[in-house]
């Protein structure tokens, strides 16, 4: 007999399975480059007209997400939208025991997520080989914008979905990286009845308590609420560091018809400490250290090159609220809305290079209180007609963001450490003259207009932004401003060809611009840097399975990116260039009753096609090739009905980091590619009486692989993630 929990597929699926294996082929096929699976939640897939539609801004009946609104604004068919993008549902981010969300797309393909290595204080990706700090996230729809070490970081455990959106976006969020878009759905009040508490325990003392209960709070289902928490403490990879983390997510939600939703979403969350934020050279890691007699000697995975009162801690608080309403079968308006509130303290002695004579550590000390603030608003009017045999959706929107933060802060030098036998305990430090006080100002307001025209099987997809934005950086010390105006206007355009039988081809053009801090030695302001990219794939999303398959190929080029001032030593001009190209592929499936998937493979052929300086040189953290596979089986009808075994493995190449100084000043010394293997148990309780109810443990770094995760320059590496084991014990009723 089927456990209460297992995935439950109609005929019309299952028969659409067995007569069409061409979809589970090609699944295959791209395992084969290197792939990935999961499964977690219950997953009841429903083949036929009469089932739900699923919505861009809820959850996925299956880890196979067949709707995004990260690329168009939109609820949009993914094999509508003309750009890549992929979706990590609730269940796939359980699945694989993540906790943060860089983590979610450790499966996903043309992103590297551990170029800080072990370290989770924030989400830093790379994306298309271009670098980002949380310079492109956004929750329900409005940016996360960060400033100086002022971070925001979302637990994954209060969303209900993580995406990403490769390639340039300026077209509907204005300036931005030009690698892509991250976007976060938060969980929402439901008018089903949810009680779910979770316990869990694991390596480097991890305890963590989470709960969700969600209900109307009316027999009608006008009015709903959800209450979602969680407390978290655990050691740190690297000795002296803690994390700990407490966050409750009040939300409320008012729907008085079917035609009205209105989304109250609130998170207040304290991080008295978030870990280790440093960084080890290049010897110790890459290389051996040579000592006096000769013996090698590697850094431990463990090892903190800064001092025990070192501490990064965050306290955030969001209120925000996202309403729509129909006014009828043509029009929809959308409001979306936050206020966003972050206090950060980062004390820190840390690494800044490496002295090869004595074999210490040279170390550089920074301390910076910050309170920042930020202020979001998206306008939009949405509307749905025709015009002869075409079918429009018209997007126009106005947007309007502004952060201040409030830095105060001081720099210097502290005292060497040996590497091979430091010696802790002297947290001295010596400031530079001038204090870092400063008032800096970020203002950006956008106008957008978009077009996503279907005629026959074409759609063409055309939009066009404004922006105006505006930085400002006061000096409180020195008493000076300097101020920053940007305008600019950019487009995509994008075309998708639709089969009967879901396979989509396509082909877009997009465009992102992002302001440039700084002057020249002349003291001219920099322009903003612009980029274009040029993409053309094939989607397959049948309408019958739950199947999404990708492939992808792109020309991406940055320009107007600063590069060294050949006349003034220390200063930039502009007139650089990146360029990036690659292929990606990605595969996520539901392939029957018992088994899910996701696959993925990546290339990246990145390149500084102009600099007066890293001219053919390979930009640093940008692995050629990667690649994933994960899969998991559920038992449903025998002894072990009940149980899922997973497992996936996660290959990431080789990749540069950059000499900065010494006779080899501007070349890249090679860090070598790396393999690990994660596993994951889990047994559905219903067979005791607790429908909805597991117990599971997740395995990353199965055999403990010690490697270098990616290298910045040679005073900056990191060492990838040790095995963790984390068992988790969630309980609905």
């Amino acid at each position: 007999m089927a456990n209460a929990r297992s995935k439950i597929f109609t005929a019309s699926a299952t028969a659409g399975l067995l007569k069409r294996p061409l979809a589970v082929l090609v699944a295959l096929t791209l395992a084969g480059g290197g792939s990935a699976f999961a499964a977690e939640e219950t997953l009841v897939v429903d083949a036929t007209a009469d089932a739900p539609q699923e919505s861009a801004w809820g959850p996925a009946a299956t880890i196979a997400a067949k709707h995004s609104a990260t690329g168009t604004k939109t609820d949009t068919p993914i094999e509508k939208n003309p750009q890549s993008v992929s979706v990590v549902t609730q269940q796939e981010m359980e699945a694989h025991g993540i906790t943060s969300v860089k983590s979610a797309f450790n499966y996903a393909p043309g992103v590297l997520t551990n170029n800080r290595g072990s370290s989770e204080v924030i989400d830093a990706l790379s994306i298309r080989g271009f670098s980002e700090t949380n310079t492109n996230q956004y929750l329900d729809g409005l940016k996360l914008q960060g400033d100086n070490y002022s971070e925001f970081a979302i637990d994954p455990y209060f969303l209900e979905r993580a995406e990403l959106l490769r390639g340039p976006a300026s077209v509907l969020y204005g300036k931005s990286n030009p690698g892509g878009v991250v976007a976060l759905v938060s969980k929402r009040p439901t008018t089903t009845q949810l009680r779910e508490v979770q316990f869990r325990m694991g390596s480097n003392n991890l305890f963590a308590t989470g709960f969700d209960f969600s209900d109307a709070l009316d027999d009608n289902g006008v009015y709903s609420y959800r209450l979602t928490g969680l407390a978290r403490s655990q050691d740190a990879q690297q000795e002296m560091n803690k994390e700990k983390r407490y966050t409750i997510a009040p939300s409320f939600s008012w729907r008085p018809d079917d035609n009205t939703r209105f989304d109250l979403l609130t998170l207040f969350q304290n991080e008295p400490e978030t870990g280790y934020y440093g960084w080890l050279p290049r010897q110790g890691t890459v290389v051996p250290i040579i000592d006096a007699n000769g013996n090698e000697h590697k850094l431990p995975t463990n090892f903190d090159e800064g001092e025990k009162n070192n501490k990064i801690s965050r306290n955030t608080k969001m209120v925000g609220y996202n309403f729509e309403h129909h006014f009828n079968d043509t029009w929809t308006v959308r409001q979306n809305l936050r206020y966003a509130d972050l206090h950060t303290d980062y004390r820190s002695i840390y690494g800044s290079s490496f002295n090869v004579a004595t074999n210490e550590i040279n170390r550089g000390a920074a301390f910076s209180k910050e309170h920042l603030t930020s202020f979001t608003v998206d306008n939009q009017a949405e509307a749905k007609f025709a015009t002869g045999e075409a079918s429009h959706i018209i997007l126009a929107g106005v947007d309007y963001q502004r952060t201040r933060n409030d830095i105060d802060a001081q720099f210097g030098t502290a005292s060497p450490i040996s590497a091979i036998n430091p010696q802790y305990g002297n947290a001295s430090w010596t400031p530079y003259d001038s204090p870092y006080n400063y008032l800096n100002r970020q203002e950006q307001t956008g106008l957008y207009a978009q077009d996503q025209m279907e005629w026959n099987r074409w759609v063409l997809t055309l939009g066009g932004r404004y922006d105006f934005a505006k930085t400002s950086a006061n000096n409180r010390f020195a008493d000076t401003t300097v101020e920053k105006h940007d305008q600019a206007f950019t487009w995509r355009g994008g075309l998708n060809y639709l089969f009967d039988n879901g396979v989509a081809p396509y082909f877009s053009y997009s465009e992102s611009f992002l302001p440039t801090s700084g002057t020249t030695a002349e003291g001219q302001p920099f322009d903003a840097s612009r980029a274009k990219q040029y993409e053309a794939g094939v989607k397959y999303v049948p309408k019958d399975r739950p199947l999404v398959v990708t492939a992808a190929v792109y020309q991406l080029t940055k320009s107007k990116n600063l590069t060294a001032d050949p006349q003034n030593v220390g200063w930039s001009v502009q007139g650089g260039e990146i360029r990036s190209r690659g292929l990606e592929l990605e595969a996520k499936a539901a392939l029957n009753a018992n088994v899910n998937m996701t696959a993925s493979y990546t290339y990246i052929d990145a390149e500084y096609t102009h600099d007066n300086q890293l001219q053919g040189r390979t930009p640093v953290q940008v692995p050629r090739q990667m690649a994933s596979l994960w899969g998991d089986y559920t038992f449903n009808e025998t002894a072990l009905s009940g149980l899922t075994l997973g497992a996936g493995v996660r290959y990431v190449g080789a990749s540069k980091g950059l000499y900065s100084v010494g006779d080899n000043a501007n070349e890249n010394f090679d860090v070598a590619g790396y393999t690990t293997v994660d596993t994951a148990i889990k047994y559905d309780l219903a067979r005791f009486g607790l429908p909805g109810s597991s117990v599971g443990v997740n395995v990353n770094n199965l055999f403990d692989r010690e490697y270098v995760a990616s290298c910045y320059r040679e005073y900056a590496c990191y060492w990838g993630a040790e095995r963790q084991v984390v068992a988790t014990a969630t309980f609905r009723f």
